[in-house]
């Protein structure tokens, strides 16, 4: 299973990210499309900045689905935004995620599964850094 991964945040959550994804779900091959990532120099396009999170990264997610769903048509089985919650209401933010998805034609038959970070959760993972990670 194909899984292609938006996330809101920078370099250190993803990094974070996929491991515990890549271990927790074997069976899975996860794509990050977002954040971009970051080559070194100069930053002329601040576009594909790391920090995107509620509607900046749905922005993102609008601009950049598209082109990946061109680029790869077929070849991806689900669509998972991960997203910190930033003291949003949980519901009201992934119907908004969701709403926009569905209007990408494209995505239309591709499943899809929005999920927060709460920050309890975060600082439990960077405080069990070593443990987590060396299981």
């Amino acid at each position: 299973m194909v899984v292609w991964v938006f996330s809101g945040g920078g370099e250190a959550e993803v990094r974070g990210f996929f491991p515990f994804l890549e271990k927790t779900f074997p069976g899975c091959r996860f794509e990050r499309k977002t954040p971009v990532r970051q080559k070194p120099g100069p930053k002329a396009n601040k576009a594909g900045s790391y920090g995107r999170t509620g509607q900046s990264l749905i922005e993102q997610i609008k601009q950049e689905l598209p082109i990946a769903l061109k680029a790869e048509a077929n070849k991806c089985d689900l669509i998972l935004v991960f997203d910190d919650l930033d003291c949003r209401d949980s519901q009201t933010q992934k119907s908004k995620i969701l709403a926009e998805l569905s209007k990408i034609p494209e995505c239309a038959d591709i499943e899809k599964f929005v999920g927060f970070a709460a920050p309890e959760i975060e600082a439990w993972i960077i405080a069990d850094w070593n443990k987590l990670f060396s299981i």
